[in-house]
């Protein structure tokens, strides 16, 4: 009978080449995994300061899914399903400011306004509402200016029907000039149980619109 020998194997040493690129590679997988892991995350971790780069996309405001089983907060008229960035102001009579929290407040902070009773005295609410001095998102004070008509469309608030116009806003300098264009986001609600609501929104809120339509009113 013959008996095979086995021979121990022996690791051969990779090539240099080889040897060289394979931290790279490990690390560009490693990069890629962290960066998904980071991307995935919930996007209620703040509202973005600088915004304001360009008009905002519908599912900016309403594709976040549904916010209805979310912890409601009191918001001017409404209970509205809120993020955890959010901070809650009153300024003034009939105005109720959402901005965002530890943001400074005579900082120009990521915000949104519901406005309801003597707030609207005066207001046209088929009229972009820009306030005088009124400025573009962002740190840079640029005028806001709408420009042309608005893209309007029925929705709901809080289950009460509202109309949406979607403004193009213009952000010019000191000369002029337009640098940018942002979108403010208006909902008019004539018939609300408190009486007529306008909300504005002119930094792209993530997930407004259907919070919004999740919402309740307090006098309900």
């Amino acid at each position: 009978m013959r008996h095979r020998t086995t021979r121990p194997r022996t690791s051969r040493p990779l090539p240099a080449s080889l040897a060289s690129a394979l931290p790279v590679v490990l690390t560009a997988v490693l990069g890629a995994a962290l960066l998904a892991g980071c991307t995935s995350g919930s996007a209620d971790a703040g509202a973005t300061v600088d915004g304001g780069s360009g008009p905002a996309q519908a599912e900016d405001h309403g594709s976040h899914g549904d916010h209805a089983d979310a912890g409601k907060v009191p918001v001017g008229p409404l209970q509205l399903p809120g993020a955890d960035y959010w901070s809650v102001l009153q300024p003034a009579d009939g105005v109720t400011q959402v901005r965002a929290g530890g943001c400074p407040e005579d900082a120009a902070c990521p915000s949104f306004e519901v406005l309801t009773g003597a707030a609207l005295d005066g207001i046209d609410p088929a009229a972009a509402l820009l306030p005088d001095g009124a400025t573009c998102p962002g740190t840079d004070a640029l005028a806001a200016r709408a420009a042309g008509d608005p893209a309007e469309s029925d929705v709901e608030v809080a289950g009460t029907p509202a109309t949406l116009a979607r403004w193009t806003l213009s952000c010019v300098d000191a000369a002029g000039a337009e640098v940018r264009t942002v979108e403010q986001l208006q909902w008019y609600v004539p018939d609300a149980p408190g009486g007529a609501v306008l909300v504005v929104d002119r930094w792209a809120f993530e997930g407004l619109e259907s919070r919004l339509a999740a919402g309740g009113w307090a006098s309900a």
